[in-house]
């Protein structure tokens, strides 16, 4: 169910999910660096490729991110640049990162009833 975005928080989850923000629990600006890095690093790998918002799970070692794309490339050099993300943010946070990733035809309308 579609909900708009200022319903972020109240009806949906956050775009962020980590375990930083628990009582005495080093590492909160750590991750949220991380966070901010992932979203700046595919924000220049899929230039105006962007539908939506960039979601980032942590699930014990592993990073989720979700991302919602338009259809403006070859599916071949979605490949490729799904296979460099991975490998790249991989590398640099030391865990494992998966994208999951949605082609859609064009950009996602909230509509307002």
């Amino acid at each position: 169910m579609a909900n708009p975005p200022h319903f972020m928080g109240v009806r949906k989850s956050w775009n962020s999910w980590h375990t930083g923000n628990l009582w005495e629990q080093p590492g909160a600006a750590d991750r949220t660096f991380e966070d901010m890095f992932v979203r700046k690093f595919l924000q220049g790998t899929f230039h105006n490729c962007l539908a939506d918002e960039i979601i980032i799970k942590r699930r014990h070692n592993t990073i989720y991110v979700a991302l919602l794309l338009l259809r403006r490339l070859d599916p071949q050099k979605y490949y490729f640049l799904l296979g460099y993300t991975e490998t790249l943010l991989s590398h640099f946070l030391k865990c494992v990162v998966k994208l999951e990733i949605s082609v859609v035809p064009r950009k996602v309308v909230y509509k307002y009833i």
